[in-house]
């Protein structure tokens, strides 16, 4: 006569049977990579086509993408610019340097800002500035080893002061999963101004045998980028 199976023992034996169950099973209920991929890829598409029906993504990207082109003058055609101007290689350099350190003190006092003041108005008076600044060096101020530095200064201290109010408004308006996707697309876009500076100014050097086209371009970007961002606080939010 057969002893009927213990209770441990059964509950053993069910647990094997559903584990290899499970076994089986998975494979089934698994996504394939390829499909995966796909539902990312729309997902993505998705979250684009959002942010570029977003009229407060679009004032962003508008003036964020004359960042670039204002960069890259400075970057690439400063110091060319200042010896043209009759300073010597070292002090073109040594102006060219102060911009370097400018540069790093603007983003620390501009991300300090960031939390106290409203983030639109800040983009709106950082592009504003430039236009101005721009202007007063090319047109009114001598070109001395002094003026170089102060409009190095002035350069330095907005260079890279627009990036925390940006990424600011962007987390403030979209989801954090969606943050860095589109701040990326506006480093991208970011980007294509900067190769656009490169280039023209060279062609536009080589015409002309100077920076005041150049620099005149620049300046009705950054009043255009200063209006957009005049106008972002007056945006509802939209998500």
């Amino acid at each position: 006569m057969n002893r009927p199976e213990r209770p441990k023992k059964r509950r053993k034996l069910a647990r094997r049977k559903v584990e290899a169950g499970s076994a089986e099973i998975m494979p089934d209920i698994v996504c394939e990579p390829a499909v995966e991929e796909t539902v990312l890829t729309g997902a993505r598409t998705g979250v684009l086509r959002s942010a570029l029906k977003n009229r407060i993504y679009l004032l962003l990207l508008a003036g964020f993408s004359t960042c670039g082109f204002h960069m890259v003058i400075i970057e690439s055609h400063l110091y060319s610019q200042n010896v043209s101007y009759g300073l010597s290689d070292t002090n073109a350099g040594w102006a060219f340097s102060v911009y370097g350190i400018a540069t790093i003190i603007g983003a620390l006092l501009s991300g300090f800002l960031s939390t106290r003041l409203n983030k639109g108005d800040l983009l709106c008076f950082y592009y504003g500035f430039r236009a101005v600044w721009a202007a007063l060096y090319i047109f009114l101020m001598p070109k001395t080893m002094f003026t170089a530095v102060l409009y190095a200064v002035g350069l330095g201290m907005t260079g890279d002061a627009i990036v925390s109010p940006t990424s600011g408004i962007v987390n403030a308006n979209f989801r954090l999963k969606d943050v860095a996707m589109l701040i990326g697309l506006l480093f991208a876009v970011q980007q294509t101004g900067a190769f656009l500076s490169a280039w023209l100014g060279g062609i536009i050097v080589s015409a002309t045998g100077g920076y005041t086209l150049l620099w005149i371009c620049d300046i009705a970007l950054c009043v255009m980028a200063s209006a957009c961002s005049f106008m972002i606080k007056r945006v509802k939010k939209q998500l």
